[in-house]
């Protein structure tokens, strides 16, 4: 019995001192998994345009409803 409490003893401390020593890195970690993300910064105007551009492409397609002929 006595070794069993030593052994728990002994990874308690030694659980505690690695704890103590990466505390940093453990909290960043911890803030990095849980924590709120920050929002990227507004775009420009001419950033805007481009997403607007790539986006209405890529959903749209060459094809888009409103470029699509009416006499086929």
């Amino acid at each position: 019995m006595l070794e069993l409490l030593l052994a728990l003893i002994s990874l308690i401390t030694w659980s505690s001192i690695g704890i103590y020593f990466f505390r940093g890195r453990i909290f960043r970690w911890l803030d990095n998994r849980f924590g709120k993300d920050t929002p990227p910064p507004p775009l420009d105007d001419e950033e805007a345009e481009q997403m607007d551009q790539v986006f209405s492409d890529s959903f749209m397609g060459k094809h888009a409803p409103s470029e699509q002929r009416k006499d086929t």
